[in-house]
């Protein structure tokens, strides 16, 4: 063979085989590395995330039941007259306190003194001869019939100063309970007849919060457990329930309660807006932040917790009760570790690497909440 033609195959061979490790190189470059190095990356992204969470324990509370209410008077009560006469003094003013057996009203006696005196003495006369009827009765001077006639004129004359006696006690009305004169209806001078107004009197001690609870919350209460009210200008302040409808308003379908509060110096005002603040049935739940709350793709609240195995779990919640401390929600395990931070972040199912939270205690003891 020549030699001019040996040449130029080797030469075809070497530009093969050049063209070959080229591509061999560009491929190995398009394939992102060594094995190695591409189970390294690998293994990057499968690192799980870091999530803060705090370790709950569920407690025992208690559901609380609120509703709009009202104060309203102990007791209150209309005076009238019992008998008639013109008003000549008066022992207290609209809006003054009052004790019990404290005069109010006086009228004029007249001419009950007099009689009082005139049957007094016709008694001292019918007891006379009622004696000396029954001496001679026993002597046989005196039939049966004679010696009842004078008993009998002996016991009207004595019904007839008892009458006068009460005539005389209505003209003093005094106040049947210690109670405030919410109005009085009459001035020095009026006359009144038997029947007539005189005064209204109120008794709020205690003063007594009304409210209405609906169908489903009146069966978690009952008489003689105590409660709260939020009274006119925030103040809180206990009580008893004294009062539970058993039948319902029907047009409300709710239940009259009442609660009664000790209010001595009156410093709750009757006829005031209110609110009822009563413990309700007792239930399990965790203390939890508002912030730790999440909504899943179909709407419902729940709380993100981890599992045992390191991964995230979705738990719907329910009965939020709201405090001053955070909101206690049911539907949690007994004992949970819940994600405060990073939440948002991790998905149903994911693991992740859970690290307590800063400051945040193990867990929380449980404890009775009645309010």
């Amino acid at each position: 063979m020549p030699a001019s033609t040996s040449s130029r195959r080797n030469s075809i061979l070497i530009a093969a085989a050049i063209a070959i490790a080229l591509a061999v190189w560009i491929a190995s470059g398009l394939g992102g590395g060594t094995p190695a190095d591409d189970a390294s990356s690998a293994a990057e992204d499968e690192t799980p995330m870091s999530v803060s969470v705090r370790s709950s324990r569920e407690q025992t509370t208690r559901r609380m039941i609120e509703a709009s209410a009202r104060t309203e008077p102990d007791r209150t009560i209309e005076l009238k007259a019992e008998t008639e006469g013109r008003i000549v003094a008066i022992g207290a003013d609209r809006g003054a306190a009052v004790r019990a057996g404290q005069s109010l009203i006086e009228i004029d006696m007249r001419d009950r003194g007099q009689r009082l005196a005139e049957t007094t003495a016709l008694i001292r006369q019918r007891e006379l001869e009622h004696a000396a009827a029954d001496r001679l009765h026993n002597e046989g001077f005196m039939s049966e019939a004679e010696l009842a006639g004078a008993e009998a004129l002996l016991v009207a004359a004595q019904a007839a100063r008892e009458r006068i006696e009460h005539d005389i006690a209505r003209t003093r009305i005094a106040a049947p309970f210690d109670a405030v004169v919410y109005d009085r209806l009459v001035e020095i001078g009026d006359y009144v007849g038997i029947g007539d107004p005189i005064a209204q009197l109120v008794d709020a001690d205690p003063v007594i919060v009304v409210g209405n609870i609906n169908e489903r919350a009146i069966g978690q209460i009952e008489i003689g457990q105590s409660g709260k009210a939020r009274v006119l200008g925030g103040r809180e302040v206990e009580g008893t329930i004294r009062y539970l409808s058993p039948v319902a308003d029907e047009s409300t379908r709710t239940f009259r309660v009442e609660l009664a509060v000790p209010n001595p110096d009156l410093a709750i005002r009757v006829g005031t807006s209110a609110e009822l603040i009563l413990g309700g049935e007792t239930i399990k739940a965790h203390l939890v932040s508002p912030s730790v709350l999440a909504l899943a793709d179909d709407g419902r609240i729940g709380v993100k917790i981890v599992d045992e195995t390191n991964h995230v779990r979705f738990v719907g919640v329910d009965s939020p009760i709201t405090t001053s401390e955070g909101m206690f929600v049911t539907g949690l395990p007994a004992e949970a570790r819940i994600i405060t931070v990073g939440q948002g972040f991790v998905e149903h199912g994911q693991a992740v690497d859970p690290v307590a939270e800063a400051g945040a205690p193990s867990s929380v003891a449980g404890n009775e909440r009645p309010y």
